[in-house]
């Protein structure tokens, strides 16, 4: 495998930031301190202070990674915005990746299915379902699981019903939280009693930026849509304006 510089960037919550990686050695790690819709303001700081950290130069960085969502719509293009230029000033290829992706490459559950969820406010979660593919040739460019549809909008009632409704047929599944996303891990005294549990602890940089190298080293193209906000409900400014 080529070692490759990673930026990895996560604007979508305050539990977000810069992480830079060679690989999996992580070089430096700046956690935001800020609200998520300040990222216009400090995010460029934060980059700043990795390199700083790493003794690298942005014109080192081979590899821009940004989280593209679910998260703060305003945040997600911040981060998205920014990776999209560098990527283009230095001629680096860029990787948009999917928080709730980052979530189960996070936690490695042991089930054959993980729904990742996520407090998407207004009494609302966003949830995805991740199958895991079979270990026909293990492989560090291939993941564990693969996503099975493009993600959900549920009230708690309907989150409920959605994962009954697949353990009825009898496979295993992990259910995943944030630690720092109360919301979301309040719903598990709710859930079935034999969907199992795991909650992700701390930022998802490390993450982040081994999907974005995974698919980089096995060539895998990248969909313009990842470089899109990854949002299954659009902003009240979007939603008014064509409303």
């Amino acid at each position: 495998m080529v070692a490759m510089l990673i930026l990895a960037i996560d604007t979508t919550s305050e539990e977000g930031g810069v992480g830079i990686f060679r690989d999996a050695e992580c070089l430096a790690l700046v956690p935001n301190q800020g609200q998520a819709n300040q990222y216009s303001i400090t995010l460029f700081e934060l980059v700043e202070k990795a390199l700083a950290q790493a003794q690298l130069e942005l014109s080192e960085i081979e590899l821009y990674a940004a989280a593209n969502g679910p998260g703060s719509f305003t945040g997600i293009r911040v981060g998205l915005a920014a990776t999209m230029a560098w990527g283009k000033a230095f001629n680096r290829p860029v990787r948009g990746v999917s928080v709730l992706e980052a979530m189960v490459s996070e936690a490695r559950p042991s089930t054959d299915w993980a729904y990742p969820i996520m407090d998407a406010r207004r009494g609302e979660f966003f949830l995805a379902s991740f199958h895991r593919k079979p270990a026909e040739v293990p492989s560090e460019t291939q993941p564990d699981y693969e996503p099975a549809d493009g993600g959900w909008l549920f009230k708690p009632e309907s989150l409920r019903a959605f994962i009954q409704e697949r353990l009825a047929s009898g496979v295993g599944a992990t259910c995943l939280a944030r630690a720092n996303d109360r919301s979301a891990v309040d719903l598990r005294a709710s859930l079935p009693a034999s969907v199992k549990w795991q909650q992700v602890e701390g930022v998802l940089f490390n993450s982040i930026a081994e999907i974005a190298w995974r698919e980089e080293q096995s060539g895998q193209s990248h969909p313009a849509a990842k470089l899109d906000a990854y949002y299954l409900r659009r902003p009240d400014a979007e939603v008014n304006w064509k409303e």
